[in-house]
This record gives C-alpha cells, structure tokens and sequence, in this order.
C-alpha cells in the first residue's frame, strides 16, 4: 500500500473516531446535560441528533418521564403513641437535570435522597395523627401535608415531586398478634354467649313442649275415660232393655258364655254336683 494511501486511510479513521465522539442523539423521552471539566455547560431536551466538542465534552443522560419510587416499610409512631408500618411509594419527575446533577450526580442517588426526604416527612405529619385518624377512610389531609413537605425538600434538588401515596398502613407484627388474640378472644365470648342464650332458649322450648304433651295427654285420657264411661253407660242400658224384655233366654246365653269359657280344650274335664246353679241350665227350669 502506498503513503498517501495510508495518509488517506488514517484521516479517514481519525474522522470517523472524531465524528463519533462529536455527535450524539436524543430520544423523545430523555434529556441531555453536555458536561465538560466536571462543569456543566448546557442542557437539552429537543429529540434529533446534536453535536458537542469531542473527547472533551461528556454527556449525561437522563429521563424526562414519571418516575415511581417504592420506599421500604418503616415503622412510625403516632401522637397517641402508636407504633404503625408504613409503606409508601413516590410518582416524581426530573425537572432541573443541572441542579440534579451538581447536588446528587446520578438518579439512583436522586432515588435513595428522595426516600429519605419521603420517609422524614411522614414521620413528621404521622406524629400529628392518632392512629384511629390515620386508620380511617379520608386521609386526604394527611397526604397533602406529606406531599406538600416533600415538594419543597424535592424542588432544592431539581426533582418535581408529583404524588405521594401510601399503599398499606399495618400495625407491627407483635401488636398485630396482640390484637388477633384479643379479636380471637371476643369472637370466642361473643360465641359462648350465643351458646349459652341457645340453651336456655331451648330449655324453655323443651319445656313448654313436655308442658303441652302433659296436658295432651292428661286430656287425652280425661276425654277417653269419659266416652268408656259413657259407651259403658250405654252398654248396661242396652243390656238392661235386652234382660228386661226376655230374662229366661238372657239367663240361658249367659250361662252358655260361661261354659263355652270354662270348658276350653277337648281334654277339659269338670267334675261337679248337679245340684250346682251352674248345671240347673240343662234342667229346663229356670235359676
């Protein structure tokens, strides 16, 4: 290969290397800080392609969209001396990438700081609250008392602070054992009464119904010994007309009925004296 052949391949490379460095894109959801010497020199958000002094210039990257941040679970106490586990999380966005980076440099500090500054703020608001308030269905002056601190700690570092929300608000694990087993405790009372109000209704039950059974039966008897009486009534009166209009043939069915009883059986012998009124039937006299 000839000299100027090399010469040309060289420019060309060293071109090539300068334009890479020298040129960069932005995309629609970023923006972009040109940094030289540890000093920022401009900021820019336009999408398309730029141009910034090679080798010497740096660009730092950063998203212009929502950011969430989800803060761990810290204990806090509240004004009547509760304990609480709060869990919160942070919808923020860059909006100052020079104050950002000449505080905090990079977004994962910006995320650990802003933690902080969450977490410092609801323990100032939670400390106002008894937990029954903070408990309760409308927390909205709670959280604008956070959101409204945090803003103003969050804007010194170029961060714009959009919501700040609590997703679960728990007792610690021992308080929340504690108050199971008081729980546990007044479901078991609230059972044992019911019980024991069960039975006693179901005594009374019990007895109103042996009561009425006692007088059904009572006047169940009452009412059949009443008709015996009187069907027994009626079968003397029968009995009587039927003797008062023929006593010689009610005599003789009477006494065949008391030897169709007394000699039961083809082996039964009876040994009497003929003498006997049991006999005097077979005589065709009358008794």
């Amino acid at each position: 290969m000839k000299p100027i052949q090399i010469l040309l391949a060289l420019i060309v490379a060293v071109t090539a290397i300068v334009g890479v460095n020298a040129l960069y894109t932005i995309d629609e959801r970023e923006q972009v800080m040109v940094v030289a010497f540890g000093k920022v020199l401009r900021t820019e958000s336009e999408p398309g392609l730029h141009v910034k002094v090679p080798f010497l210039q740096q660009i730092a990257v950063f998203d212009k969209r929502i950011l969430v941040t989800d803060a761990q679970p810290e204990e806090m106490q509240t004004q009547d001396k509760k304990r609480l586990v709060m869990d919160s999380f942070t919808r923020w966005r860059i909006k100052d990438v020079k104050k950002l980076y000449e505080s905090l440099r990079t977004v994962e500090a910006a995320r650990d700081r802003l933690a902080t500054i969450v977490n410092s703020n609801l323990r100032r608001v939670i400390a106002r609250y008894d937990l029954q308030t903070i408990l309760s269905g409308d927390r909205s002056e709670i959280f604008a008392d956070v959101l409204d601190g945090v803003r103003k700690n969050a804007a010194d570092l170029g961060l714009e602070v959009v919501d700040v929300r609590i997703k679960r608000a728990d007792l610690p694990i021992e308080n929340s054992q504690g108050v199971f087993k008081r729980m546990r405790a007044e479901r078991e009372k609230e059972a044992k009464d019911a019980r024991a109000k069960g039975e006693e209704e179901s005594q009374k039950i019990r007895a109103n119904a042996e009561r009425e059974r006692t007088i059904l039966l009572a006047e169940a008897k009452r009412d059949a010994q009443k008709l015996r009486g009187e069907g027994d009534a009626v079968s003397i009166k029968i009995t009587a007309e039927a003797f008062s209009q023929d006593p010689d043939f009610f005599n003789l069915t009477r006494s065949l009925d008391a030897y169709k009883n007394s000699l039961v059986g083809e082996d039964t012998l009876m040994v009497l004296d003929p003498e006997v009124d049991f006999l005097k039937v077979f005589e065709g006299k009358k008794n």
